[in-house]
């Protein structure tokens, strides 16, 4: 199931209107109805946090159905990828080489990743995820 059935299921379940949703979790009943016909992309996290209070369901449970990978489950990707278990999807500076012991990935994993990015509380599409790359390389090139 998708995040805008599931929002839609939810609501319906607490049979909550979209106005009445939008009251008790301070998103507006017109960006709800918006995710529900789909034509908002995934909400970020800030968004998700407010309408899992407002639906008392487990904010967890929301990010999940959103596709937001739990830290949790990444960071063990990230592990069965550095131990070999796994295709590398990305590279990873060892920690050897950081000097605040923080572990650090590769500019192009952040944005070649299959991961959600935002910025400023939206999410990035694909052509801006290029567009940023493209002037990235512009900017650092030798």
């Amino acid at each position: 199931m998708d995040f805008k059935d599931y929002l839609k299921t939810k609501r319906k379940e607490k049979n909550l209107s979209m106005n009445k949703l939008g009251q008790i979790s301070g998103v507006s009943a017109m960006y709800i109805s918006q995710i529900e016909r789909g034509r908002r992309v995934t909400p970020t996290p800030k968004i998700i946090a407010k309408l899992a209070e407002g639906l008392k369901e487990p904010y967890d449970e929301l990010m999940k159905v959103a596709g937001y990978m739990p830290v949790e489950e990444f960071i063990e990707d990230l592990s069965e990828t550095i131990q070999g278990n796994s295709v590398p999807t990305h590279k990873v500076v060892p920690q050897e080489a950081s000097e605040d012991g923080e572990e650090q990935f590769d500019l192009d994993y952040i944005l070649d990743s299959r991961h959600k990015i935002f910025f400023q509380d939206r999410l990035l599409t694909k052509e801006e995820i290029s567009k940023v790359k493209s002037l990235i390389e512009i900017v650092l090139k030798d």
